[in-house]
Protein backbone atom coordinates (compact mmCIF):
# COMPACT_ATOMS: atom_id res chain seq x y z
CA UNK A 1 0.00 0.00 0.00
CA UNK A 2 1.30 3.24 -1.39
CA UNK A 3 0.14 7.15 0.09
CA UNK A 4 -1.24 8.61 -2.76
CA UNK A 5 -0.30 12.03 -1.69
CA UNK A 6 3.69 13.24 -0.72
CA UNK A 7 4.48 12.12 2.68
CA UNK A 8 5.71 16.37 3.05
CA UNK A 9 1.93 17.01 2.11
CA UNK A 10 0.69 14.67 4.42
CA UNK A 11 2.76 15.57 7.64
CA UNK A 12 2.60 18.99 7.11
CA UNK A 13 -1.57 18.89 6.55
CA UNK A 14 -1.17 16.49 9.82
CA UNK A 15 0.99 19.27 11.98
CA UNK A 16 -1.63 22.47 10.60
CA UNK A 17 -5.12 20.17 11.13
CA UNK A 18 -4.71 17.64 13.52
CA UNK A 19 -5.78 14.98 10.95
CA UNK A 20 -5.56 13.73 7.59
CA UNK A 21 -7.88 12.01 4.73
CA UNK A 22 -6.62 8.74 3.11
CA UNK A 23 -8.92 7.90 0.07
CA UNK A 24 -9.21 4.42 -0.82
CA UNK A 25 -6.60 2.40 1.64
CA UNK A 26 -8.34 -0.58 1.77
CA UNK A 27 -9.14 -2.41 -1.32
CA UNK A 28 -12.31 -4.56 -1.79
CA UNK A 29 -10.60 -7.53 -0.91
CA UNK A 30 -9.44 -6.64 2.76
CA UNK A 31 -12.84 -4.42 3.06
CA UNK A 32 -14.66 -7.65 2.55
CA UNK A 33 -12.51 -9.45 5.40
CA UNK A 34 -13.03 -6.41 7.42
CA UNK A 35 -17.03 -6.54 7.05
CA UNK A 36 -16.72 -10.44 8.28
CA UNK A 37 -14.92 -9.32 11.25
CA UNK A 38 -17.28 -6.84 12.33
CA UNK A 39 -19.97 -9.05 11.77
CA UNK A 40 -18.20 -12.38 14.01
CA UNK A 41 -17.89 -9.52 16.74
CA UNK A 42 -21.72 -8.51 16.54
CA UNK A 43 -23.13 -12.04 16.56
CA UNK A 44 -21.08 -12.40 19.57
CA UNK A 45 -22.94 -9.85 21.51
CA UNK A 46 -25.98 -11.18 20.30
CA UNK A 47 -26.98 -13.01 24.15
CA UNK A 48 -25.40 -10.57 25.65
CA UNK A 49 -27.62 -8.37 27.90
CA UNK A 50 -24.95 -6.40 29.79
CA UNK A 51 -21.88 -4.36 28.89
CA UNK A 52 -18.37 -4.64 30.05
CA UNK A 53 -15.43 -2.27 29.43
CA UNK A 54 -14.37 -3.78 26.28
CA UNK A 55 -18.14 -4.46 25.09
CA UNK A 56 -20.33 -1.99 25.01
CA UNK A 57 -23.95 -2.61 23.29
CA UNK A 58 -25.91 0.14 22.87
CA UNK A 59 -28.89 1.19 24.83
CA UNK A 60 -32.19 3.76 24.42
CA UNK A 61 -31.49 4.33 28.38
CA UNK A 62 -30.35 7.74 29.12
CA UNK A 63 -27.09 8.65 28.09
CA UNK A 64 -27.25 5.86 25.39
CA UNK A 65 -24.91 3.01 25.78
CA UNK A 66 -21.88 4.37 27.47
CA UNK A 67 -24.83 5.62 30.53
CA UNK A 68 -26.25 2.08 30.58
CA UNK A 69 -22.96 0.41 31.28
CA UNK A 70 -22.42 2.60 33.63
CA UNK A 71 -24.95 2.40 35.76
CA UNK A 72 -25.36 -1.11 35.18
CA UNK A 73 -28.87 -0.96 33.37
CA UNK A 74 -28.98 -3.50 30.30
CA UNK A 75 -27.98 -3.04 26.82
CA UNK A 76 -29.95 -3.85 23.66
CA UNK A 77 -28.63 -7.51 22.77
CA UNK A 78 -26.52 -7.44 19.09
CA UNK A 79 -26.46 -3.41 19.17
CA UNK A 80 -22.82 -2.99 19.49
CA UNK A 81 -21.64 0.78 20.10
CA UNK A 82 -17.75 -0.31 20.38
CA UNK A 83 -15.73 -3.71 20.74
CA UNK A 84 -12.21 -2.75 22.23
CA UNK A 85 -9.15 -4.85 21.89
CA UNK A 86 -10.97 -6.73 18.47
CA UNK A 87 -8.65 -7.81 17.31
CA UNK A 88 -8.30 -10.66 19.77
CA UNK A 89 -11.34 -11.43 18.91
CA UNK A 90 -11.55 -11.62 15.23
CA UNK A 91 -9.10 -12.72 13.34
CA UNK A 92 -10.04 -10.88 10.51
CA UNK A 93 -9.56 -7.85 11.88
CA UNK A 94 -6.02 -8.70 13.14
CA UNK A 95 -5.02 -9.25 9.47
CA UNK A 96 -5.51 -6.20 7.92
CA UNK A 97 -2.50 -4.06 9.20
CA UNK A 98 -0.25 -6.44 7.90
CA UNK A 99 -2.21 -6.78 4.83
CA UNK A 100 -2.06 -3.31 4.21
CA UNK A 101 1.42 -2.51 5.85
CA UNK A 102 -0.43 0.55 8.15
CA UNK A 103 2.97 0.64 10.82
CA UNK A 104 5.40 0.61 7.75
CA UNK A 105 3.36 1.96 5.02
CA UNK A 106 1.31 4.96 7.34
CA UNK A 107 2.80 5.37 10.49
CA UNK A 108 6.51 5.05 10.18
CA UNK A 109 6.31 7.63 6.41
CA UNK A 110 4.76 10.35 8.56
CA UNK A 111 6.03 10.07 11.88
CA UNK A 112 10.07 8.80 11.15
CA UNK A 113 10.13 5.65 12.97
CA UNK A 114 7.48 2.74 13.58
CA UNK A 115 4.36 3.12 16.14
CA UNK A 116 4.25 0.38 18.92
CA UNK A 117 0.36 -1.20 18.51
CA UNK A 118 -1.84 0.50 21.14
CA UNK A 119 -5.05 -1.25 20.14
CA UNK A 120 -8.21 -2.43 17.73
CA UNK A 121 -11.89 -0.54 18.14
CA UNK A 122 -14.74 -1.58 16.36
CA UNK A 123 -17.67 0.77 15.96
CA UNK A 124 -20.71 -0.53 15.13
CA UNK A 125 -23.38 2.40 15.46
CA UNK A 126 -26.19 0.49 14.55
CA UNK A 127 -28.96 2.09 12.20
CA UNK A 128 -31.31 4.13 14.74
CA UNK A 129 -29.73 3.20 18.24
CA UNK A 130 -26.52 4.32 17.38
CA UNK A 131 -25.71 6.93 20.07
CA UNK A 132 -23.61 10.20 19.90
CA UNK A 133 -19.91 10.25 20.41
CA UNK A 134 -19.62 14.07 22.70
CA UNK A 135 -16.75 16.08 21.62
CA UNK A 136 -13.15 14.84 23.49
CA UNK A 137 -9.60 14.39 22.57
CA UNK A 138 -8.59 10.75 22.69
CA UNK A 139 -6.07 12.01 25.21
CA UNK A 140 -8.42 11.81 27.35
CA UNK A 141 -8.05 8.00 28.04
CA UNK A 142 -4.38 7.82 27.86
CA UNK A 143 -2.59 7.67 31.39
CA UNK A 144 0.31 10.08 32.76
CA UNK A 145 3.14 7.17 32.36
CA UNK A 146 2.20 6.69 28.71
CA UNK A 147 4.28 10.05 28.06
CA UNK A 148 7.58 8.45 30.16
CA UNK A 149 7.64 6.37 26.33
CA UNK A 150 5.43 7.99 23.86
CA UNK A 151 4.70 11.44 22.84
CA UNK A 152 1.18 10.18 21.03
CA UNK A 153 -0.89 8.05 19.38
CA UNK A 154 -2.25 7.55 15.43
CA UNK A 155 -5.87 6.51 15.38
CA UNK A 156 -6.17 5.41 11.68
CA UNK A 157 -10.40 5.27 11.38
CA UNK A 158 -11.21 3.19 8.95
CA UNK A 159 -15.19 3.43 7.53
CA UNK A 160 -16.33 0.01 6.59
CA UNK A 161 -19.26 1.26 5.47
CA UNK A 162 -19.98 4.63 4.01
CA UNK A 163 -20.18 7.00 6.50
CA UNK A 164 -22.67 10.24 5.97
CA UNK A 165 -24.04 12.78 8.31
CA UNK A 166 -27.47 10.72 8.71
CA UNK A 167 -25.45 8.02 9.85
CA UNK A 168 -22.98 9.22 12.43
CA UNK A 169 -19.53 10.01 10.34
CA UNK A 170 -16.92 11.77 12.21
CA UNK A 171 -16.57 15.72 12.55
CA UNK A 172 -13.13 17.27 13.87
CA UNK A 173 -12.11 20.78 15.25
CA UNK A 174 -9.26 21.77 13.06
CA UNK A 175 -6.14 23.00 14.98
CA UNK A 176 -7.58 21.79 18.37
CA UNK A 177 -4.76 19.69 18.45
CA UNK A 178 -2.39 22.26 19.53
CA UNK A 179 -2.26 21.55 23.62
CA UNK A 180 -4.06 19.23 25.70
CA UNK A 181 -6.98 20.07 27.53
CA UNK A 182 -7.61 19.12 31.26
CA UNK A 183 -10.35 16.38 31.36
CA UNK A 184 -10.19 15.07 34.55
CA UNK A 185 -9.28 15.91 38.18
CA UNK A 186 -5.41 15.12 39.12
CA UNK A 187 -5.15 12.07 40.46
CA UNK A 188 -7.86 10.57 39.07
CA UNK A 189 -7.02 7.28 36.83
CA UNK A 190 -8.63 7.37 33.59
CA UNK A 191 -9.86 3.84 34.10
CA UNK A 192 -12.48 5.33 36.64
CA UNK A 193 -13.64 7.09 33.66
CA UNK A 194 -15.53 4.04 32.86
CA UNK A 195 -17.91 4.15 35.69
CA UNK A 196 -18.94 7.58 35.10
CA UNK A 197 -23.00 7.77 33.78
CA UNK A 198 -21.90 11.04 32.19
CA UNK A 199 -19.83 10.73 29.27
CA UNK A 200 -16.65 12.89 29.12
CA UNK A 201 -17.70 16.09 26.65
CA UNK A 202 -15.47 19.08 25.58
CA UNK A 203 -17.41 22.35 25.76
CA UNK A 204 -15.27 23.20 21.92
CA UNK A 205 -17.16 27.17 21.79
CA UNK A 206 -15.67 27.77 25.01
CA UNK A 207 -12.35 25.61 24.72
CA UNK A 208 -11.65 26.95 20.58
CA UNK A 209 -13.91 30.25 19.76
CA UNK A 210 -12.08 30.81 16.74
CA UNK A 211 -12.09 27.28 15.55
CA UNK A 212 -14.56 25.81 12.80
CA UNK A 213 -15.77 22.04 12.95
CA UNK A 214 -15.63 19.87 9.83
CA UNK A 215 -17.72 17.08 8.81
CA UNK A 216 -15.93 14.30 6.93
CA UNK A 217 -17.79 11.65 5.10
CA UNK A 218 -16.00 8.85 4.39
CA UNK A 219 -16.53 6.31 1.58
CA UNK A 220 -16.17 2.20 2.80
CA UNK A 221 -12.33 1.57 2.86
CA UNK A 222 -10.91 4.98 3.15
CA UNK A 223 -9.39 6.34 6.37
CA UNK A 224 -9.19 9.59 8.79
CA UNK A 225 -5.72 9.54 10.85
CA UNK A 226 -5.43 11.67 13.51
CA UNK A 227 -3.79 12.22 17.13
CA UNK A 228 -4.71 12.31 20.74
CA UNK A 229 -5.02 15.51 20.96
CA UNK A 230 -7.42 16.61 18.01
CA UNK A 231 -11.01 17.21 19.19
CA UNK A 232 -13.76 15.01 17.33
CA UNK A 233 -17.01 13.80 17.79
CA UNK A 234 -19.90 11.69 15.78
CA UNK A 235 -23.67 12.32 16.33
CA UNK A 236 -26.13 9.19 16.59
CA UNK A 237 -27.12 7.51 13.63
CA UNK A 238 -30.74 8.17 12.68
CA UNK A 239 -30.67 6.37 9.62
CA UNK A 240 -31.81 2.80 8.52
CA UNK A 241 -28.10 2.03 7.30
CA UNK A 242 -25.23 0.76 9.11
CA UNK A 243 -22.27 2.88 10.38
CA UNK A 244 -19.74 0.18 11.33
CA UNK A 245 -16.24 1.39 11.47
CA UNK A 246 -12.50 -0.19 12.43
CA UNK A 247 -9.80 2.18 14.62
CA UNK A 248 -6.11 1.04 14.55
CA UNK A 249 -4.46 2.98 17.09
CA UNK A 250 -0.27 2.95 17.18
CA UNK A 251 1.63 4.65 19.74
CA UNK A 252 4.28 7.07 18.86
CA UNK A 253 7.88 6.71 20.22
CA UNK A 254 9.53 9.61 21.26
CA UNK A 255 11.91 10.97 19.11
CA UNK A 256 13.71 12.44 21.53
CA UNK A 257 15.24 8.95 22.80
CA UNK A 258 16.84 6.22 20.64
CA UNK A 259 13.99 3.52 19.95
CA UNK A 260 14.48 0.28 18.28
CA UNK A 261 12.93 1.23 15.15
CA UNK A 262 15.98 4.15 14.90
CA UNK A 263 15.29 8.36 15.06
CA UNK A 264 14.51 11.02 12.43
Amino acid sequence: MQLSQSIADLAGELDERGFITIDDLVPESVLDLMRRGCDRLIRQTEEMRHSTVEWQLESEAEGGGWGARASGQEGIPGKVRVVSFAHQCSPELAAVPELINLNEGVVRPLHGVSGDFYNTYMWAKPSKVGSEKPWHQDALFLKEEFYEKYEDVYTIWIAVDDAHEENGCLRFLPGSHRGRVKHIPDGMDPDDLFASPREPSLDIDRLWPDLTPITLPRKAGSAVLFGAFTAHTSSANSSEEERRAVSYVYSLPRRDRGTAGGTR
